[in-house]
């Protein structure tokens, strides 16, 4: 299993072994090699509600670092040609618009689902989440500050040697896109559970579900 995330040119991989990590980049997830990937994308889409793996998870980082999970738009907003068609869209079937944060990230979506749909074998993950469950608390500050990035690192290299994260250079991927992706590498060697335990399926047959660390 590797971690991914999104960046704007692309997909930053991140691998996890003998308590270090290789960090890779893919233009396209079609070229990323046939096994387990933990992602930070949305998988499973919902038809016309929030899903509850997204509420869920907001309720796992509250009171601090819950805004970091936004709502999935549905389905058939993802595909929206525009973005006013998409909170057009949206809001006819949920009662909500979406963000622009969350349109900005749709190509994403719509890569990821594509690939999963024909059977790339994707999870969905998110690092803030992981990251509250291996710090038994929340990491209080935005992984775009200094500090926050500093905690970040400081959770990781409980885990190992993190030089991997300096040495890697590519255009257009930043240092906390790196970071997001070694911790959902991690999911490789804990024992995972998806929140909501029993999640249930998109019109596609995609679970809807976050994987999480297991903490006692």
């Amino acid at each position: 299993m590797k971690g991914v995330d999104g960046t704007n040119q692309g997909w930053v991989i991140a691998e996890y072994r003998d308590r270090s990590w290789e960090i890779s980049f893919e233009q396209n997830l079609e070229d990323t090699e046939d096994e387990t990937l933990i992602i930070d994308i949305p998988i499973g889409l919902p038809k016309n509600k929030v899903r509850e793996c997204d509420s869920k998870a907001r309720d796992l980082l509250s009171p601090q670092r819950h805004y970091s999970v936004f709502n999935c738009p549905t389905r058939e907003a993802v595909y929206a040609e525009t973005y006013n068609q998409a909170c057009d869209i949206n809001e006819a079937k949920t009662g909500k618009k979406i963000s622009k944060q969350s349109w900005n990230i749709t190509p994403k979506i719509r890569e990821a689902d594509k690939q999963a749909q024909k059977g790339k074998n994707l999870e969905e993950g998110h690092p803030e989440v992981f990251f509250k469950a291996l710090k038994k608390n929340s990491v209080k500050n935005s992984k775009n500050s200094k500090q926050g990035l500093k905690d970040r690192k400081k959770v990781l290299k409980k885990y190992g040697d993190i030089s991997a994260l300096d040495g890697f250079d590519a255009e257009n991927v930043t240092e906390d896109d790196i970071v997001d992706a070694m911790v959902l590498a991690l999911g490789d060697k804990l024992d995972l559970e998806t929140v909501p335990e029993n999640p249930g399926e998109d019109e596609k047959g995609l679970k809807m579900c976050i994987n999480k660390p297991i903490t006692e």
